[in-house]
């Protein structure tokens, strides 16, 4: 009888270790993220692809390619045709506050803290890395993401050329014309509702 219940237990326990685990395992086909500050601490983190060979800026039909390849087996369930180089952060909605480049470690700055899915690419070298990131899963949405020089491949020793974001940025906080939208529509509403008092 205690061999039993010793046998369930182990069981109950191999069972919560699988389901603890992540649920991104790297498709076959895909090579394996290093292990990296932003893999192992940042909030929001949810799976990633890479080292990839290449650059990003100029291979983008074959990186969403890739983002939907992994879905297939577990991996990013994403998908989007929006992206933005850190190279161009001064750009009309571009989500970066600074161009990310010529920086071994570092942390990447957004100009709002962001909600919802979206994928943060990083270039090293001749490689880069694609992470996946949940901005509902962190109080108030991401707006920074920390790295170091392993964030893309593995004793690269190469600083980041640059960053790319796949994705709508979405702001945690509503922008100054929302609440201008918001406060003419409660006037339009207080305008009326006065209107029908006086008759």
């Amino acid at each position: 009888m205690y061999k039993r219940i010793q046998a369930i237990i182990a069981s109950a326990l191999l069972i919560a270790g699988f389901a603890a685990a992540p649920a991104f395992a790297a498709p076959a086909s895909l090579p394996s993220c290093s292990a990296t500050t932003l893999t192992d601490t940042q909030p929001g983190y949810v799976a990633c692809i890479g080292a990839n060979s290449g650059n990003m800026d100029n291979q983008l039909n074959t990186i969403y390619a890739k983002m939907a390849t992994s879905v297939a087996r577990g991996g990013f369930g994403f998908s989007t045709n929006t992206y933005f180089s850190s190279e161009n952060f001064s750009a009309l909605k571009n989500p970066f506050s600074q161009n990310e480049g010529n920086n071994d470690d570092g942390v990447i700055n957004f100009d709002k803290a962001l909600t919802g899915s979206f994928v943060l690419g990083l270039k090293q070298g001749n490689a880069y890395s694609l992470y996946l990131f949940n901005g509902n899963l962190v109080a108030g949405g991401i707006s920074s993401i920390k790295y170091d020089t392993n964030g893309v491949k593995a004793d690269s020793r190469s600083a980041l050329s640059h960053a790319g974001f796949f994705g709508t940025p979405v702001s945690a906080v509503p922008e100054a014309d929302t609440y201008a939208m918001l406060l003419a529509g409660l006037g339009m509403i207080g305008f009326v509702a006065r209107r029908r008092k006086a008759k």
